[in-house]
This record gives C-alpha cells, sequence and structure tokens, in this order.
C-alpha cells in the first residue's frame, strides 16, 4: 500500500512539473534552450573574437556543448535541454572567467547573459578596480595586433617608422615594405588595397592600430604571398564631442599636424580629421661595377656617386558620418581627399672606362623631379545584425581614383674622350588609376556552435600612363618629341569572386577550427599602344585555407594553418616598352609574367603567464612561378648600360621561424623582443651563388615607466646579410632591388613621453638612428659582371611634439571588474 501511494505520489509530482504551477502542459519534445551573450575586453570595451565558451551542468559539471565568440565578442548556443548550467569563458592571454546560476526552464527558454568583460592575464587588481591601458602587442587567433599610440618611437614619424617596430616586419630606406623576408605582401588600409607610394607619405598620428595577417583566410583577397598588413586609421564613436590636436618637428625640415575631431549624438556619429605632413630627406649613393670581356681578359668600369634631396608635402582630408537606423542596422558613408607633392633633386656622376681602350666617358645627369598626387577615396557601408548573437550581414561599396601629373627636368653634361657635350631632355607622365569594389557579406550560427561565413566581392580598376619624352632642341628654341622613348600604357582588370567559411569547437572547446575555400575570376588585358602590344588574359583560380587550434589549459595553445595566395606583377613591370631614358641603366617589363602562387603552412605556439608571454612559430613557403629580377649588360652598346627585366622561375621554397616574447620584469620595467629566421632554396634560371641564402633579424624594445607621468622606450634592429633574388628575398622589390646579395644593418631609436595638464597633454621627444648606422649596402652579379652599391640618407632626426586631448579623446576610464557571484542568475 506504501508502494503504491509513493508511486502515485512521485507520478503527480512529475506530471505537475511538466505541467507547470498554472496547469499548462509543455512538450519537452520541441524545447529549444538558448543561451547568447558578449565576452569584451576590460579595458579597451572591444569584442573579443575566438574566445571558448564552454556550458557545463551544474549538479555534477559534465560538458553539454561549447561555441567560440564571433568578431563583435558575441555568442550564442542552441537545442539546450531545461537545467541548471554554469559556463567557462577562456581566451589565451587572459584570466579565465565563469558565469554560474544559468537556468533554462519552459518559461524561460532563451536566457540573454548580457556583456560581461575578461581581464587580460598580465593586468594587476587592485581592489575591484582595474587601472591599466591597451597593449601594444596583442595575439588573436588569426593576426597579431600592434597599437600604434602605444609606441613612443613612431611620434612625429610617417607609417614606416611604424611598420619597421613591428615583429617579423622590415622597412627600407625607401619606405619599401616586406614580411617575413620578402616585400611580396598586401597591403591594405581599413581594409582595402593602398594607394600609396610609400609608407613615407603616412603620418604615424593617423594610426590606430596595425593587424599582421600571416596566413589569412579565404574571407580575404588572396594578394600578398607572405600575407596582409592591414593598417587601420583612428575614428572615434564616444558619445558628446571630443577630439586631438597634434603638432611635432624634427630636424631637417620635417613638420607634422593633425587634428581629429569627433561628434555623437543620439542616432548620429559624424567625424572629420586634417593631417600634413611636410618632410625633407638628403640621400646619397656611391656604386660600381665590373663587366668581364673575352673571359675575363678584358674588363670595363663604371664608377657611380650620386646625391640628392627629396621634399615633400602631405595633406589629408577626412570625414564620414555614420547613421543608426536603429539599434542593430547603421549606415555609414567615409570621404578622404589628399594632396601629395614630391620634389626630388638628383645629382649622379658616372665615370667609365676600360682596359681594352683608350675610350673614356664622363657623364653628369641632373634631374629635377617633380610629381603632384591627388587622390580621391568614397566609401558607403551598411550593417545588419539580428537579435542571434553572431549573426550579421554587411555591403561595402568602394571607390578611389588617383591622378599623378610627374614632369623630369633633365641636364646631362658629358665628356666622351675629352670631348664635352651638353643635352638637355624633359620626361612627362600624366597618369591615372580609378579603382571600384563592391562586397557583402552574411555570417550566420550553424548547427550546435558552429558558424558559416560567405560573401562575394568584384574589383574593377583601370590605370593609364602616358609616357611623353621631348629633347631640347637649342638651334630653334623648340622641344622635339622623342618617339623612341615615349610610350603610353593602358592596364585593365576585373576580378569577381566568392568564399565561405565554416568553424566550430569540439573536446569541450579546447579545439576550434576554420574551413575555408575562395574561387576567383580574373580578366586583365595589358595594352601597349605605342608599340601595338596587347595581352589578354583569363584565369580560374581556387584559394582554400584552414585554421585548427587546440587550447589545452589557459596558459597554452597551439596552432596550425595553411592558405594558398596569389602574387600578381604590377603596372610597370608588365609594360614591355624598353625604357632607355637612363643611358647606363635600361628597363623593360614583360606583359606575358605569370602570377606567382604560394602554398603555406605555418605552425605555431603561444605561452601565457601573467608576467611573460611567448609567442613562437615554424613556417613554410613553396611558390611556384616565382618573380626574378633578371639584370644583363649590354656590351654591344657605348656606355654598355644594365638591362633589368623580370621572368618567372620554376618554383622557390621558404622555410622560417619567429620567436616574439613580452616580459614585465618590474612594474616600472617591461621588455618586447622578437627573432627572425628565413631559409630560402630558388630553382630555374637564377645565377650562381645566390640560388641560395639564410638571413635573420631581431628586436629589442625596452620601456621604462618613471614616476606616473613619464615614459620611456628604447628600439634596437639588426638585420642581417641576406639574398635579394626573386620575390623571396629581403630588398627585391618591383621597383628597385637587384639579384645579389645585401649586408648587414643596423640602428637604435630613443623616445620619451611626458604627460601634462592633468593627462589632456602630451609632450613626446624621440631620436632616430642615434649612432647613424643605418646604411644600406647590396652587390649583384651575373656571368659577365659585378656590381656593389652603397645608399643611405640622413636618418638621424630629433623629433620634438605635442598633444592636446579634448574630452579625453584617447583617454580610457578606470574600469570596475564584477564578481563571479554578481553574474548569478535567479529563476
Amino acid at each position: 500500500m506504501l508502494l503504491v501511494v509513493a508511486t502515485v505520489t512521485v507520478t503527480s509530482m512529475a506530471q505537475d512539473k511538466m505541467q507547470g504551477r498554472s496547469g499548462q502542459s509543455f512538450d519537452m519534445s520541441n524545447f529549444n534552450g538558448v543561451i547568447i551573450g558578449k565576452v569584451i575586453d576590460s579595458l579597451d570595451r572591444a569584442g573579443v573574437e575566438f574566445a571558448n565558451i564552454v556550458l557545463y551542468r551544474q549538479k555534477d559539471s559534465s560538458l553539454v556543448t561549447g561555441t567560440l565568440t564571433d568578431a563583435s565578442g558575441s555568442f550564442i548556443m542552441e537545442k539546450l535541454m531545461p537545467g541548471r548550467y554554469y559556463i567557462d569563458v577562456k581566451f589565451i592571454g587572459y584570466q579565465s572567467r565563469r558565469w554560474s546560476g544559468i537556468v533554462l526552464s519552459p518559461r524561460s527558454p532563451k536566457v540573454d547573459l548580457g556583456t560581461f568583460s575578461i581581464l587580460a592575464a598580465s593586468e594587476n587588481i587592485d581592489a575591484v578596480v582595474v587601472t591599466g591601458e591597451k597593449k601594444m602587442l596583442l595575439h588573436n587567433l588569426d593576426k597579431k595586433v600592434f597599437n600604434v599610440d602605444k609606441d613612443i618611437a613612431v611620434e612625429g614619424g610617417s607609417g614606416a617608422d611604424v611598420l619597421q617596430n613591428i615583429p617579423s616586419v622590415e622597412v627600407d630606406i625607401d619606405g619599401n615594405v616586406s614580411l617575413r623576408g620578402s616585400s611580396n605582401v598586401n597591403i591594405l588600409i581599413d581594409g582595402r588595397p593602398s594607394m600609396l607610394n610609400s609608407m613615407e607619405e603616412l603620418p604615424a598620428q593617423m594610426i590606430d592600430r596595425v593587424e599582421v595577417i600571416t596566413n589569412p583566410s579565404a574571407k580575404y583577397d588572396p594578394d600578398g604571398i607572405t600575407g596582409i598588413i592591414n593598417i587601420v586609421l583612428k575614428k572615434r564613436k564616444e558619445p558628446g564631442y571630443n577630439g586631438m590636436v597634434s603638432l611635432n618637428a624634427g630636424t631637417g625640415n620635417k613638420y607634422n599636424a593633425s587634428v581629429n575631431l569627433n561628434w555623437r549624438q543620439d542616432k548620429v556619429n559624424v567625424f572629420a580629421s586634417y593631417n600634413l605632413r611636410r618632410g625633407q630627406m638628403n640621400r646619397f649613393s656611391i656604386g660600381d661595377r665590373v663587366t668581364l670581356f673575352n673571359s675575363g681578359a678584358d674588363s670595363s668600369f663604371l664608377f657611380q656617386n650620386s646625391e640628392g634631396q627629396s621634399n615633400m608635402f602631405f595633406h589629408n582630408i577626412r570625414g564620414g558620418a555614420d547613421y543608426f537606423i536603429d539599434s542593430k542596422t547603421t549606415l555609414s558613408v567615409t570621404g578622404n581627399l589628399n594632396f601629395r607633392t614630391f620634389d626630388m633633386d638628383n645629382n649622379v656622376f658616372s665615370n667609365s672606362y676600360s682596359n681594352f681602350n683608350i675610350n673614356t666617358l664622363q657623364n653628369t645627369r641632373i634631374s629635377l623631379n617633380s610629381n603632384d598626387v591627388i587622390g580621391h577615396e568614397y566609401s558607403l557601408n551598411f550593417k545588419r545584425t539580428y537579435d542571434i548573437p553572431g549573426k550579421e550581414w554587411t555591403t561595402d561599396a568602394f571607390f578611389s581614383r588617383n591622378t599623378i601629373d610627374n614632369l623630369n627636368d633633365i641636364n646631362q653634361q658629358e665628356v666622351f674622350n675629352d670631348e664635352p657635350s651638353d643635352a638637355r631632355e624633359r620626361a612627362k607622365t600624366d597618369g591615372s588609376m580609378n579603382t571600384f569594389t563592391f562586397q557583402t557579406d552574411y555570417v550566420t550560427p550553424f548547427g550546435n556552435g558552429g558558424r558559416i561565413e560567405s560573401g562575394i566581392k568584384a574589383l574593377i580598376r583601370r590605370s593609364d600612363a602616358d609616357y611623353a619624352y621631348t629633347i631640347s632642341n637649342s638651334s630653334t628654341g623648340t622641344w622635339d618629341f622623342d618617339a623612341n622613348r615615349s610610350n603610353h600604357f593602358v592596364y585593365s582588370e576585373e576580378i569577381y569572386s566568392a568564399y565561405g567559411i565554416y568553424s566550430n569547437t569540439f573536446a569541450s572547446g579546447k579545439f576550434s577550427y576554420q574551413l575555408g575555400l575562395r574561387i576567383e575570376n580574373q580578366h586583365a588585358k595589358s595594352d601597349q599602344r605605342t608599340t601595338n602590344q596587347v595581352a589578354d588574359v583569363n584565369r580560374l583560380n581556387l584559394f582554400p585555407s584552414a585554421h585548427v587550434r587546440w587550447e589545452p589549459n589557459p596558459i597554452n595553445s597551439l596552432q596550425l594553418s595553411y592558405s594558398r595566395r596569389v602574387n600578381r606583377p604590377n603596372v610597370r613591370v608588365l609594360n614591355p616598352f624598353l625604357n632607355t631614358s637612363d643611358k647606363f641603366n635600361w628597363f623593360q617589363g614583360n606583359p606575358y609574367l605569370e602570377p606567382e602562387f604560394t602554398s603555406s603552412i605555418d605552425l605555431s605556439h603561444n605561452l601565457s603567464f601573467p608576467r611573460t608571454k611567448i609567442t613562437t612559430s615554424v613556417y613554410y613557403r613553396d611558390t611556384r612561378n616565382g618573380f626574378s629580377r633578371k639584370m644583363t649588360v649590354i656590351d654591344t652598346v657605348a656606355s654598355q648600360p644594365t638591362l633589368t627585366t623580370f621572368i618567372n622561375l620554376s618554383h622557390y621554397e621558404n622555410i622560417g621561424a619567429e620567436a616574439v616574447v613580452t616580459q614585465n620584469i618590474a612594474k616600472w620595467w617591461r621588455l618586447n623582443a622578437s627573432y627572425s629566421y628565413y631559409y630560402s632554396k630558388l630553382f630555374g634560371d637564377v645565377v650562381s651563388g645566390a640560388n641560395e641564402g639564410r638571413s635573420w633579424n631581431a628586436k629589442l624594445a625596452s620601456f621604462f615607466t618613471i614616476g606616473n607621468n613619464v615614459d620611456i622606450q628604447l628600439t634596437g634592429n639588426y638585420r642581417a646579410p641576406s639574398i635579394t633574388v626573386g620575390g623571396s628575398g629581403r630588398g627585391f622589390y618591383m621597383a628597385g632591388g637587384a639579384q645579389g646579395k645585401t649586408k648587414e644593418m643596423y640602428w637604435v631609436d630613443l623616445g620619451a613621453r611626458i604627460s601634462v595638464l592633468d593627462k589632456k597633454g602630451t609632450i613626446t621627444v624621440r631620436v632616430s638612428d642615434i649612432f647613424k648606422t643605418q646604411k644600406m649596402r647590396y652587390s649583384s652579379w651575373d656571368t659577365n659582371f659585378y656590381s656593389y652599391n652603397e645608399s643611405w640618407r640622413n636618418s638621424r632626426v630629433v623629433f620634438v611634439g605635442f598633444s592636446y586631448r579634448i574630452n579625453n579623446y584617447r583617454g580610457r576610464p578606470e574600469k570596475r571588474v564584477d564578481s563571479d557571484d554578481s553574474f548569478d542568475m535567479i529563476e
């Protein structure tokens, strides 16, 4: 009897639970519990992407499921059964957080945990208040982020100064950029192709942060063999009115000024900025070349000495607005107008003679080169989020136009066998480049913790360069057109692409993976209208990518990634016209140069302790159709010029290793150190002795804090010798370099920052290249010649600057850290 009563009682209680207190019946077979939330950094309040969210049952701590946060830090877990749960939030470099007391029931099938913060593992907690600031170097699943405002060594400098302080990135004395030993890197500004000729043109004050992506996913354009460097410009969205004014001056007539303003009220955010950069640079170079004849029995010699001065003016006006249509929909418009003027005066003295005849030639070439560039950029952006966290739709349209007006006045004075002569020549280039892109992307959660990303993109661009060469006729007083040295080249290209990416986690969230595929159809046309040479190509290519990460604990993470990428030849390299304007250096492009394709594998490990962070990686790249610069001495011409063109190698291989260490030695002293090693092996038509080589570089930055208002930074850089053949060698650039080797180069920078006016103002002082050692030395050779060159500039510069923040434009207030108990939820 007691057994029957007990059975009836238990059954009645179970039915009561299923029906609820009101007697309403619930069909548990259709129950779909949902948990959503958002994870942000405790200091800069930005969303933390790829954080692991792991769900456990409250009663026995058994694993239920896991997922990853998206780019905004949001996450969603679906198809959950009723019950009590807790979640653990983990991400390498951050302290783990636990959110307990989560209850799903028929009355509350969806739980919104809201926004909560996680704390960087190296930050100190004083009671419940965190006083910190954004770190200079951050690591994410697929990229490294370098925050520019923390680098004292770039105050008053340019984009080149910013990039050369980033691990694995190198910048030569002309502002050309390389990544992991190769210049085949895709440089973007705000996620779009850069229209700049050199990073020297971009003021450092405009840059907010730099993202380095060595193995990008299929979402990104596949251009750039070694990856992507994305430069993100400043744009604030704080409520109310705020801004910042900066002034900088450097020795040798170098000046910078910038004004950044932002206003946000209700649904409208308006921003505007103006940047001025004026710079003067003195440049010097020396070189000699020996050419062999008759199996080395006879030789000719060429000595060259040049010095010049460049003057640059850069004006940039940028503005735009964001309109928040509702809490989930934003429409943005941005415009950018820049004026760039470059005046370069150069004086080159050449002396040529031989040991097998009495002919001598002395040539002095004085050139006055002026460049006027006007750039326009316009973008329209739409963003829509949804109630489901992680679901997002974006659409972007972008148009840019650059026009260039170049005039080069050349005065040549020659003495050939004691017979003097002179000539005045003029080269004028009128050019333009138009680029239009349209892109739409869609991201949505899929399945249990998964995510699908997809998108399509169209890119259309056209460049037009009309190069006219004239010679002064002293007898008539006119300028005569030289058809043999003039040409008109037009290049057009259309690229249509689509991609898809799937990502998810497994094994309690300790493993996360991402698989992607991009398909591209390219149509390009090279039209040399002077010689009627036309090359038309169509290419269809696939670019897969894969990323896998394992986080066994909050201290360690291991990541393996793969991607296939492409480097397409630029316009100058494709132009087949033989340029003989410089009698000692000829150039001819190759319109049939094939793109080079690279398969890259990267294995990296992150180790994070409260005071120490270590990132190590090894990588392998195999490149097919690799570019190589081919130099040949034309000994059938009296001046014996060097002809430079480009060819495709069969392939080349690169193996490398990197290590980055961040060490907090004391509260007032911390170090950032990096080391990179490269090995290159080239196959094909490569000059003997330059088909294989090794190189390395090291960087060390030491930061000292004195009291509450003074910071000092000491930075050292060293680059070891390296080969410069093909697209793999450091020092090889599409507009410069040669086949051969470069010598070592090293320099030291020093800077200080002082906070004044209740931390609203900042005074900065820095000295670049303290010991004046930044000199580039390189040699090149082939079967019948050897050359050696040195080039340098007045690299030791003293900068002094002052900036003032309006309404705490760059300030970061103290953030309060809530305890775990405050996150508990009650049914």
